[in-house]
């Protein structure tokens, strides 16, 4: 397991991937890159917009090396207006399709962009990968460690890519910062960072919106924020830091509500709205993690890094970290803004690292990392963050539920390798993962 605090470049020296599989069974030795990569999305809801708006933003920036050919959802409604606004947005119309699996057997695509809800992801990028197509697929690449080592299996016997759509490093803010505490060493060493987030949500409204109402059954999400937000906050752990060894972590859940669910009925809210944790890393620092969404009363909103010369305010407040950028305090008293920080990030950029970090000067998170999915499908080449990668990161959400099951603290390395599970063993049995 090997932390990510320095970012290897995708280049033409990166791993390599087998060819590209045609629909029509023939093989392609290499990618020509005047040839544009067809393809699907399979799930339009909300996080699918926010990848089209991703694509879009290349397209203006004149990246033209994909056309989105064609859609699969269930919900017929939902998936005529989004193909609406791909014709509205590229000019092009996109075949439709009710499935994963008849996206798969009936279009000419060679890639999918997976946007379903949690459950549904490896149901999703298997038939795709047993088809040939390369896969990027939404956080978390499966709703437990089995479901990722079924997709992980799938792509090995095909030899395709899974990509995984995780954003937040990729910014220009996200990536400024690991620059400042890792390499210019800022704030010195990293001792101890603490977020908390704390307060309430109105239930009444978010759970009008199907968006919010998958998310608040195990079945379907795998867990609550933790599992969905927190995939972000876990890999900009791992970006930053490095190895995580263990979590201690209790988790509650103080609401008393029931969502209607469209895949599984009436049922009881039962993912956690609080948690308390504690992660120890590798290099010997040390997280504390807290956030709850049943705080009534005065909120609060933190997230702070102190190291042996300093600290770093996150101007977020939320577990997403650095995404909104930091201040920084010196030990001596001596402040510095994120945007000094920025100036000096920029200036010490390399023309190469600059284009490879932006590709055509693209700072959007979504267009980065739809821009890394289709430039691995077209140069074969190993995306930066894999599925592989997010299954370690993806094991540190899953240790803070194991460890509140079992009331100690958990190896990461354990649930990676399936040997704690017993939080994942009812989602398991219920999909006959």
């Amino acid at each position: 397991m090997a932390g990510h605090g320095v970012l290897t470049l995708p280049n033409a020296s990166a791993a390599q991937v087998p060819p590209l599989a045609c629909p029509a069974g023939t093989r392609k030795e290499s990618y020509p890159m005047s040839d544009k990569v067809r393809l699907g999305i399979i799930g339009t809801g909300g996080i699918a917009g926010s990848h089209l708006g991703g694509y879009k933003a290349l397209v203006d920036a004149g990246y033209t090396q994909f056309e989105i050919a064609a859609l699969a959802d269930v919900n017929d409604e939902q998936r005529a207006r989004f193909a609406a606004k791909v014709e509205e947005l590229f000019g092009n119309t996109p075949a439709q399709f009710r499935s994963a699996e008849e996206l798969a057997e009936m279009s000419d695509v060679v890639a999918v962009d997976i946007c379903t809800p949690h459950a549904f992801h490896h149901t999703a990028a298997i038939p795709c990968l047993e088809a040939g197509l390369d896969v990027m697929v939404e956080k978390p690449c499966g709703i437990t460690i089995k479901a990722t080592d079924r997709i992980l299996q799938a792509a090995a016997k095909k030899n395709r890519i899974v990509a995984v759509a995780e954003q937040v490093r990729r910014g220009i803010k996200s990536r400024c910062m690991s620059w400042a505490v890792n390499e210019a060493k800022m704030i010195g060493d990293p001792r101890f960072l603490s977020v908390m987030g704390l307060g309430t949500w109105d239930f009444a409204e978010v759970t009008k919106s199907y968006a919010m109402q998958w998310r608040m059954l195990k079945l379907l999400t795998g867990g609550g924020m933790i599992f969905d937000a927190g995939a972000h906050f876990a890999d900009m752990m791992y970006y930053l830091f490095g190895d995580v060894v263990d979590v201690y972590a209790w988790l509650g859940c103080f609401q008393d509500i029931t969502i209607n669910s469209t895949e599984l009925g009436p049922r009881p809210m039962d993912v956690e709205d609080t948690w308390t944790s504690v992660i120890r890393f590798k290099s010997g620092m040390v997280a504390n993690w807290t956030w709850s969404f049943a705080a009534p009363g005065e909120p609060v909103a933190a997230q702070i890094l102190y190291g042996s010369g300093g600290s770093a305010h996150d101007r977020g407040g939320w577990m997403h970290t650095f995404q909104n950028g930091a201040d920084l305090t010196l030990a001596d008293g001596t402040k510095k803004s994120y945007e000094e920080i920025e100036k000096e990030y920029r200036a010490q950029l390399s023309p190469e690292t600059r284009e490879a970090l932006f590709p055509y000067g693209v700072e959007n998170d979504f267009a980065l990392e739809c821009w890394d999915f289709i430039d691995s499908v077209q140069k074969r080449r190993k995306p930066e963050i894999d599925a592989e990668t997010t299954k370690w990161t993806k094991s540190i959400c899953l240790a803070a539920y194991e460890s509140s099951v079992c009331g100690k603290p958990v190896t990461v390395r354990d649930v990676h390798d399936g040997k704690v599970s017993a939080y994942q063993d009812p989602i398991n049995e219920y999909w006959g993962i």
